[in-house]
């Protein structure tokens, strides 16, 4: 796991982080919006065999990573690695 904010994005013409994922290739991805207390992969263990990039637009919550909560919030960037079991957990608050 690597936790940046938005402010440390490096950019090429083509890539955000490219320092980060390389060469490497977004296959798919969206803009995913939780309700208060909803929580993303509620199974027990999530895992991908590549790297996911959390970008946080709005609100504050939780990102459990391999059994350890970050706390995250408008503006941080997280780099889960593939293998790092993660489940997005939002905030009651706003």
């Amino acid at each position: 796991m690597k936790k940046l904010t938005i402010t440390e994005l490096g950019f090429s013409d083509s890539r955000l982080l490219p320092d980060l994922l390389g060469d490497a290739i977004i296959a798919r991805g969206g803009v995913y919006i939780f309700k208060p207390g909803e929580i993303a992969h509620p199974e027990p263990r999530h895992v991908h065999d590549t790297a996911e990039v959390f970008i946080l637009v709005q609100g504050c919550g939780v990102l459990p990573i391999d059994g350890v909560e970050y706390p995250v919030r408008t503006g941080d960037v997280f780099i889960v690695e593939a293998g790092e079991d993660h489940h997005l957990r939002s905030s009651i608050e706003d």
